[in-house]
């Protein structure tokens, strides 16, 4: 084995993996092997895949320089917990929709991480990494009870109202950063923000647009960005937004990364 190359760890139904998944294709690499990790099953949790940190590093490193290396603070925004794309896949705003998230890739995240966490806080090799499972395992504690609680009962039907009116939030402020905040950022005409070449702002935004959407059922065509409309309240989707998708679709890093489907 070449001991130059390196591998960088990738999850194909994740979304923010997909970030320097994408730079490995779009900043010219090619000593760099891919090896997918499955999320779902926890395996992120592993004391050794912890120790991974990857975009910065490609950006700072890249054959082909990056058009802005440095992020600005459209990144601190797009990673807002009122927007934020891990939670909108979770959303559920009634118990028809719930109930599709539960027997879909939603359901089956939550019940294998919460073996995966059981399984890595009890490892001797937990270590510094204990408090973040024991964390991790209560934080989602909740979210695991409205998913697979099935009993009517007045506190978990409180908690579910509750989690329908979150999710409901969620939305709505997905559709206004989309209408109102989204396009200040985004250039005029067909490119990136960073220029020529993608830069850490393109890197950030454009997983977390792939994420929603797919949770608008659109594909990585170049006119899949235009199912987000549904969730515009009748308004069209914004033109820069549009450009920006289709520039992305243009590229090699993009068939690569979501050529077989968003995620």
């Amino acid at each position: 084995m070449d001991s130059t190359r390196k591998t960088l760890y990738v999850y194909s139904k994740a979304s923010w993996p997909s970030a320097p998944w994408l730079a490995v294709y779009a900043l010219g690499y090619e000593d760099i092997d891919i090896e997918d990790v499955d999320l779902a099953a926890g395996a992120n949790f592993d004391p050794e895949f912890l120790k991974i940190d990857t975009l910065r590093y490609l950006i700072a490193n890249a054959p082909q320089p990056a058009g802005k290396p440095e992020g600005t603070d459209f990144i601190k925004r797009i990673h807002d917990e009122s927007i934020d794309a891990h939670s909108a896949l979770f959303s559920a705003r009634d118990e028809a929709e719930l109930s599709v998230k539960r027997k879909g890739i939603c359901g089956t995240f939550l019940s294998q991480r919460e073996e995966a966490l059981k399984k890595y806080r009890s490892l001797d090799t937990a270590g510094k990494y204990k408090e973040l499972y024991d964390y991790r395992y209560d934080l989602e504690a909740p979210q695991r009870a409205i998913y697979f609680t099935y009993a009517s009962h007045p506190s978990i039907d409180s908690a579910k109202a509750a989690y329908f009116s979150a999710s409901e939030k969620i939305w709505g402020a997905i559709r206004n950063f989309i209408l109102a905040d989204v396009p200040r950022y985004l250039p005029d005409g067909l490119g990136f923000i960073g220029g020529e070449r993608p830069g850490e702002d393109d890197f950030h935004f454009i997983v977390w647009l792939a994420r929603i959407v797919l949770l608008t059922d659109g594909s990585p065509n170049a006119d899949g960005v235009l199912t987000l409309r549904k969730e515009l309240g009748g308004e069209d989707v914004p033109e820069k937004i549009v450009s920006f998708w289709r520039a992305w679709c243009e590229t090699r890093a993009w068939e690569v990364v979501y050529g077989g489907g968003l995620h």
